[in-house]
């Protein structure tokens, strides 16, 4: 029983910590995004920063598609990718557009997307031929 209470004690802790939801998702920009998916080995909420890492790629990757594309971005989310894969195609993309990481998280998420897994040209937008 004073383990369980120990544990509970220390997880209320541990959240406290981290920023509430709602200010998660209007602020993170792309240094944010870094940071969480890449924390310090020692960091004693590392699992919880990698957790939020994924599901915030994640999380934006579900929002928009071939079908419904955002801020000017389409993926093609039919591709047989891991959440896994997903976030390594958007920590490398940032990583190699360094003067972004200022912008806003969800737009540097759709980028990496858009580039990384394209959609398929439609057969109806080709031109005819002569």
């Amino acid at each position: 029983m004073i383990v369980r209470t120990k544990l509970l004690v220390s997880a209320i802790a541990l959240m406290g910590m981290l920023p509430s939801g709602a200010s998660i998702a209007g602020s993170v920009s792309g240094m944010d995004l870094i940071g969480m998916c890449n924390p310090a080995g020692i960091d004693p909420v590392y699992r919880l920063k990698v957790s939020q890492c994924r599901g915030y790629v994640v999380g934006v990757a579900d929002t928009f598609d071939c079908q419904y594309p955002t801020r000017g971005f389409d993926w093609d989310s039919t591709t047989n990718t891991s959440q896994s894969d997903l976030v390594d195609v958007v920590i490398k993309w940032i990583g190699n557009h360094p003067q972004w990481m200022s912008h806003q998280a969800n737009g540097l998420v759709a980028a990496a997307l858009s580039e990384a897994f394209p959609c398929p040209v439609q057969e109806s937008s080709k031109q005819p031929s002569k």
